[in-house]
């Protein structure tokens, strides 16, 4: 009954109000909002050749053959392209790329993009993109006193306490300032319309006085660095120090170390500090560089790290470089032995995304559309760009390869796994689901046109990887990220979450294409497919490690146990790994 209730309020919501009366003179354009940009999955050509310019099922042709099924769904589907079919639409939009992006001030519309440049260009764009505006690390005033707190319960008080300031820093935005109604207007200041015109200027006034938004509004990244200051900074120099002592390329070399995206600078801080008390003679030659891409961060690296925390440190700022450019821009090659921390990184780049053609298993790459009203579609097309087709080859190649276990006892686990419905299966790559299954799916629901599940492909990563080997060769690796996340997008393998915080709250979506600039894009990482891409391209081997064990083996754990003998920085960021080389 209870349920029943509600949904009479609900269906009762609207009455009592007018219905707006249609005006034929209305130009103004309604967005399609019965179909998902994730609707459909066009598939065509990459070419201007139109070999593949067939028609969509859900389109209405004239001299187009009738079809029960293709009937059905022309006159139960918004197929949003009228009579062009989708090659046609493909073909008449330039395709464009983050760096080309990188100039624009506004939000592209009437172009394509490989779906990898347009993450890059929602995290990354230096005008509209997350990482530009709205950003802030936490971070505690000071180091906990993990010997004087009781628990991890009470940690967790003292941590709220110091995230409150968040909410007591306000930061106001301003709003456009009303014309107040000028009495000398009126013949009558004293009439009706006069009074009025007074009345909502008063109401309009409340609305848009300045709002204070407290920093707990703004974009607030947490992280182990910051949370577990000095203690996970120490941890990592000591994991630095003994590679640079014990290993023979070090030898006779300064120690140099590079880390990209420093945050705060507080990493760096702890780092040289604890080279500097415990290693003194490495301290006198050690050079620290950041790389970062965002200008807001730079500067306030700038301010912070060097301004205050170096020298409240007793440090030598000229040892701290901060290097404002993207590593993927990186020109330069480094031939000495050198350190590069990459932490919290890899979840912030950027992946491709590929669907596979049911009936031969041909990959195909995917481009969103932004139409003339910047309503954004999928499509795939079989010509792939240079690091979605190397990471497929690499993949297969390596110790990760997937064609070869489709017949295995646990790969015919997963086909029938596919074919069960109602539960989850993007935990299955989209090779291993029952062929039987995608085709009669397809033909049932043609949305997909004949393509599997996404996949996305961490093209972005295996960039990273290559820069490195050609412009650090001789480095040594320090990363950590997530190895996983919850809330993903649904109906991917290896989706992303995009997440935002509105008026305080943590809001995820559901699909990865929406207005640049204002989610997170956040994804998991397969460490042991890293470690082995990592190997094929480097040539090095990687060590994967829980964070808990990097930090039994490096940290000093009593300085972090509470009374009751619990580690707070053991036991949280349970999903997260570190790589090391």
């Amino acid at each position: 009954m209870l349920r029943s209730s509600r949904l009479i309020v609900r269906r009762g919501l609207f009455n009592g109000n007018k219905l707006a009366k249609y005006n034929e003179n209305d130009t103004s354009f309604n967005h399609e909002y019965s179909i998902r940009p994730d609707t459909f999955a066009f598939k065509v050509s990459g070419k201007q050749v139109l070999y593949n310019n067939r028609i969509s099922p859900f389109q209405s042709l004239k001299n187009s053959k009738f079809n029960m099924l293709d009937f059905v769904y022309r006159n139960s589907t918004n197929y949003p392209f009228a009579e062009k079919t989708p090659q046609e639409v493909f073909n008449s939009y330039p395709p464009v790329n983050s760096k080309k992006l990188a100039r624009n001030k506004h939000r592209p519309k009437k172009v394509k993009m490989a779906v990898g440049d347009f993450i890059e260009d929602s995290l990354y764009n230096p005008n509209y993109g997350y990482f530009s505006s709205e950003v802030e690390i936490f971070k505690s005033d000071k180091p906990f006193d993990y010997n004087n707190i009781e628990d991890v319960d009470d940690f967790m008080e003292n941590w709220r306490s110091a995230y409150s300031k968040y909410d007591q820093e306000e930061v106001e935005i301003k709003r456009k300032e009303l014309i107040k109604p000028d009495e000398k207007n009126y013949a009558n200041p004293n009439s009706k319309y006069a009074s009025y015109s007074l009345t909502l200027y008063n109401e309009e006034k409340q609305k848009l006085r300045p709002v204070q938004k407290n920093k707990r509004s703004l974009q607030l990244w947490h992280t182990p660095t910051e949370l577990f200051q000095p203690f996970y900074g120490e941890a990592l120099a000591k994991s630095i120090v003994h590679k640079y002592k014990t290993d023979a390329k070090f030898s006779g070399k300064n120690l140099v170390i590079y880390e990209m995206g420093g945050g705060n600078g507080t990493l760096m801080v702890n780092i040289l500090n604890y080279i500097k008390l415990n290693e003194p003679e490495i301290y006198k030659t050690a050079q620290y560089k950041i790389i970062e891409i965002s200008s807001q961060l730079a500067i306030k690296q700038y301010n912070q790290a060097l301004g205050s925390k170096l020298v409240a440190q007793n440090l030598d700022a000229s040892k701290c470089e901060i290097i404002n450019k993207s590593i993927f821009e990186w020109s330069e090659t480094v031939q000495d032995p050198v350190f590069f921390i990459a932490l919290e990184v890899f979840d912030n780049f950027a992946h491709d995304l590929i669907r596979y053609d049911n009936e031969t298993g041909e990959p195909h790459q995917g481009y969103v559309l932004v139409d003339d009203k910047g309503d954004f579609y999928e499509f795939f097309t079989p010509e792939l760009n240079y690091y979605s087709e190397s990471f497929l080859q690499l993949r297969e190649n390596g110790e990760q390869g997937l064609l070869g276990k489709k017949n295995t006892i646990k790969g015919r686990w997963k086909g029938f796994k596919s074919s069960i419905p109602f539960i989850n299966k993007d935990d299955i790559h989209p090779l291993h689901h029952s062929r039987k299954k995608l085709l009669w799916h397809n033909t049932i629901l043609p949305f997909k046109d004949n393509l599997s599940p996404g996949e996305f492909i961490p093209t972005r990563l295996l960039h990273f990887f290559h820069v490195l080997q050609h412009r650090f060769p001789n480095h040594s690796l320090v990363s950590s990220d997530f190895n996983f996340l919850p809330s993903t997008v649904e109906g991917y393998y290896n989706g992303p979450v995009v997440q935002t915080v509105l008026k305080d709250r943590m809001i995820d979506i559901s699909t990865y294409m929406c207005n640049q600039g204002y989610f997170d894009i956040m994804f998991a990482t397969d460490f042991q497919l890293a470690s082995d891409l990592y190997r094929q391209v480097t040539g090095k081997t990687a060590q994967v490690e829980s964070h808990k064990g990097f930090l039994q083996k490096w940290s000093d754990l009593k300085a972090t146990n509470t009374k009751r003998g619990e580690n707070p920085m053991l036991e949280f960021y349970t999903n997260v790994s570190f790589m090391t080389s």
